[in-house]
């Protein structure tokens, strides 16, 4: 069975990036998906709540999409057994090298929520730049590197479009809404 899963809680994204995720993939994936599940119930603030997944979703073939993505070419190789997070080969490292707007994994890693909930208030705290540094330090995930044709809007250039699959808005969802190279792949109604 293969799950894709949307994170939208709070009230940072609108619908629209919910349903524009669910026409992407629909229309560009190539995923054969047996179930597309959304969480809205916001528990924590902001990114941790995407940690609910490890705990909801504890059987078959799991893949996540950040809200703020532009997908566009096939996905079939995103599909890992082990918890497989981005490798931000795209900017200098910071806080971490990883970036986690594209997770899979198979089977039950519910032990990344349960540690989490054990002290939420300490984790959110010690990891407030979110759940990227908290995967890299506790669980060493295994990685998309940049043969995985996943890059970053901030730093491509326009005509790089064409060699990749995935484009991470990270902090710049609210440029998905206007015109770009990304336009043409969006759900057109706003």
């Amino acid at each position: 069975m293969l799950r894709v899963i949307i994170v939208n809680t709070g009230n940072k994204f609108s619908n629209w990036y919910t349903d524009n995720l669910k026409y992407m993939i629909d229309e560009y994936s190539n995923l054969n998906y047996d179930k597309l599940e959304i969480i809205d119930e916001e528990i924590y603030e902001g990114v941790f709540d995407k940690l609910q997944m490890f705990n909801k979703f504890k059987d078959g073939q799991n893949i996540f999409f950040d809200l703020d993505v532009l997908i566009k070419g096939d996905c079939n190789n995103y599909l890992k057994n082990d918890l497989t997070i981005c490798y931000a080969w795209w900017r200098d490292a910071k806080h971490t090298p990883l970036n986690s707007s594209v997770i899979s994994w198979f089977g039950d890693v519910s032990y990344i929520y349960d540690k989490f909930n054990q002290d939420p208030d300490y984790y959110m705290i010690k990891y407030w730049r979110g759940i990227d540094k908290y995967l890299e330090e506790n669980f060493n995930p295994q990685v998309y590197d940049k043969s995985y044709n996943i890059h970053s809007y901030k730093w491509m250039k326009n005509e790089d479009i064409k060699n990749y699959n995935v484009i991470i808005f990270n902090q710049r969802y609210q440029a998905m809404k206007s015109q770009g190279f990304w336009t043409d792949y969006f759900l057109q109604s706003q």
